[in-house]
């Protein structure tokens, strides 16, 4: 089993300018989803996005409609968030589960979403208790 202390903390210690940006930029998710119990860092490559590891080594990814912007508080950078669990980080993974998405309908106009953290962190941690992924057994979920 994934040892997710050790692994988010070889991913900080890595950190160059672009990721020491986007901690500044979405230090407020990162401090949620720590508070949560999450183990959260930011991902850069193909890009930004906050990640956080649960403790069973499954990943959640805060996104935006897209990547998140560096320019975050730019009006209409950042429309709301976009919250997914997969089992691990890579570009196909086995399952994906969209757990919160606070962005507007009409992603062509440009309509401000729910931008407050505390809906994201709730509905990680009730995903958690309730994903079906979780009680797969090894492999089941490809």
């Amino acid at each position: 089993m994934l040892d997710v202390t050790a692994e988010v903390t070889a991913i900080r210690a890595d950190y160059g300018p672009d990721e020491r940006r986007a901690l500044a930029v979405y230090s407020d998710v990162h401090v949620a989803l720590e508070e949560a119990g999450l183990h959260p860092y930011v991902e850069t490559r193909g890009g930004l996005a906050v990640c956080a590891f649960a403790d069973d080594g499954t990943l959640f990814v805060v996104a935006g409609e897209d990547a998140l912007p560096f320019n975050r508080w730019t009006p209409g950078t950042l429309a709301g968030w976009h919250l997914s669990h997969v089992p691990e980080d890579g570009p196909a993974p086995a399952w994906r589960c969209v757990v919160y998405d606070s962005l507007p309908p009409h992603p062509c106009r440009y309509e401000a979403g729910d931008l407050d953290l505390r809906p994201l962190v709730e509905a990680a941690t009730a995903h958690l208790a309730a994903c079906s992924h979780l009680r797969e057994p090894a492999g089941a979920g490809a």
